[in-house]
């Protein structure tokens, strides 16, 4: 074959993918919209969540790694797991430690109990839980009723309510921190 037809080839491959993948984005908006989920979904009562992917709101790669050690916090036992394989649309509610390594756009309350997100976790629009330790990326309000523990790995923009906010070394932020009477607005990077 010659140089013209391997270019002819690999331009309709190359079209094909854009084809699918603009076929895939209309499926997720119609199965958001099927699930009353809008794209810019919020809790009630909180700022609007930017509408940006996950990807976009990446901060810049330092060129220095962070002298941290990771954290392990997918040592909680029992309780509900949300694999890294699970992409979740819609609410869930758990009277149980939840760990999340997936995907999850809706809300989870888990109220009386630990909420995990792993570094492959992905969060869009609410989560409640007593103590809620990120190491991945959250879109939305977080809302902690003992602490909330953001971890080296951390990318997080929207609200955070907690009484007790811990953020550790190498998270990036962009957050409103609320606390019970006053509000507050502040964007921190570290």
């Amino acid at each position: 074959m010659g140089i013209q037809v391997w270019f002819i080839v690999l331009g309709v491959g190359a079209m094909t993918l854009i084809v699918w993948d603009g076929k895939r984005r209309r499926l997720k908006q119609r199965a958001l919209s099927a699930a009353g989920i809008s794209h810019n979904a919020h809790a009630a009562g909180s700022a609007p969540i930017p509408d940006l992917p996950f990807e976009a709101m990446l901060p810049p790669e330092a060129d220095t790694p962070t002298a941290t050690l990771p954290v392990n916090i997918e040592c909680i036992s029992g309780g509900s797991r949300i694999g890294s394989a699970t992409h979740i649309l819609g609410k869930v509610i758990a009277d149980e430690p939840v760990l999340i390594k997936g995907r999850l756009e809706g809300t989870l309350i888990a109220p009386n109990h630990p909420v995990s997100v792993t570094a492959s976790g992905h969060v869009a629009s609410y989560i409640e839980g007593s103590c809620v330790d990120i190491d991945g990326y959250m879109v939305g309000t977080l809302k902690a009723n003992t602490k909330a523990t953001l971890l080296s790995r951390a990318r997080l923009q929207g609200v955070v309510e907690a009484p007790r906010l811990e953020c550790k070394a190498g998270a990036w932020l962009q957050i409103d921190v609320a606390q019970a009477a006053s509000r507050q607005s502040v964007a921190m990077v570290s």
